[in-house]
């Protein structure tokens, strides 16, 4: 019997145009031994003929067709009969360098390490390259759970972030501690978060092996009136598990820091979503109310800059034209 070493999961929803450069970066990996779940999560284009093509093709292809469910849930299908020693994941727009599964595996299984992240980088559609990150300084490093907790709320070097397609993750994780994606948008965040509450050892490469393609139909990039409640249930998961972890106490000054930024960034995010919705204008006048000047600066010690400014200009009412300008500025440059 086959030893299965790494599960790739592949949600699919109408990804007719990207799938197949997609499949191709899997079906042609150099590390032996995988299998390649797809699950269509009810498709309306013409994903589901594709995904039959190569099923047929490949025999380390399991194609499962369910109706749209989303694709927190369809990840969870997959996750329940995998059978991989670790579980990778692929957004089906998105595509991975040939050796990636290989690269992160072999580091995974020299250092006993439960989680591999590797670094990435944004593309278009063309595949041009948009956005690139660079951490020498923490190439191989190696975070025990503590550390790779405040890594995660803390985020200054935008280097451990709650996405599952940079990473190679210890199946074991998901069965034992019964692991799974929330049924909402953005369930990558508390699902990713609930991991690494529960490695012992976490290594991060860089190595930009994950390649994210930038379009405008994205979850991140079309925001709608639920997505956003759906943004800020998922970053108040994290406390939740924090809670459960009994951990809230040790990290409430670096939750506070990820909460509050977060919340920031989302409310500037929403500012169209919040002229057409006074529901959600008064969702977040109520979570932003308790984000006070004092309270910052207290849980920051007045070291964060960036969210003490932000927070007085949103209590100022300048928040949104500042913002606005900067990032017209930005661009120009």
């Amino acid at each position: 019997m086959i030893n299965i070493k790494v599960s790739v999961i592949i949600p699919v929803y109408n990804s007719e145009k990207f799938l197949r450069k997609c499949l191709d970066s899997v079906v042609n990996q150099t590390l032996n031994d995988i299998e390649i779940i797809v699950v269509n999560d009810g498709s309306t284009d013409k994903s589901l003929c594709i995904l039959n093509e190569y099923a047929k093709r490949y025999n380390n292809i399991m194609l499962i067709n369910q109706k749209n469910s989303g694709q927190g849930l369809a990840r969870n299908r997959a996750i329940d009969i995998a059978r991989g020693e670790y579980l990778a994941f692929v957004d089906s727009d998105d595509y991975i360098e040939h050796n990636m599964l290989q690269i992160l595996y072999k580091e995974a299984e020299t250092g006993k390490i439960d989680v591999v992240i590797c670094n990435w980088n944004g593309v278009d559609t063309d595949g041009n390259v948009l956005k690139v990150y660079d951490h020498p300084d923490y190439d191989h490093k190696i975070f025990d759970r503590k550390a790779i907790i405040k890594e995660f709320l803390t985020n200054k070097n935008a280097l451990v972030e709650g996405f599952s397609w940079n990473k190679l993750i210890r199946r074991n994780l998901f069965i034992n501690y019964g692991v799974r994606y929330p049924n909402i948008r953005y369930e990558d965040i508390p699902a990713m978060f609930r991991i690494l509450t529960k490695v012992k050892k976490c290594k991060y490469i860089n190595k930009n092996l994950y390649h994210y393609v930038h379009h405008s139909n994205s979850t991140v990039h079309f925001k709608q009136t639920n997505s956003t409640k759906d943004f800020i249930r998922a970053i108040e998961m994290v406390k939740d598990t924090l809670n459960e972890e009994h951990l809230e106490s040790e990290f409430e000054k670096e939750y506070f820091i990820y909460y509050g930024t977060n919340l920031l960034r989302e409310y500037y995010r929403s500012q169209k979503l919040m002229r057409s919705s006074k529901e959600l204008k008064r969702h977040f006048k109520v979570l932003l109310k308790k984000m006070t000047l004092k309270k910052c600066l207290i849980y920051t010690r007045g070291e964060d800059f960036e969210l003490i400014c932000r927070v007085i200009l949103y209590k100022l009412g300048l928040l949104r034209p500042f913002l606005f300008i900067y990032h017209k500025l930005k661009s120009s440059l």
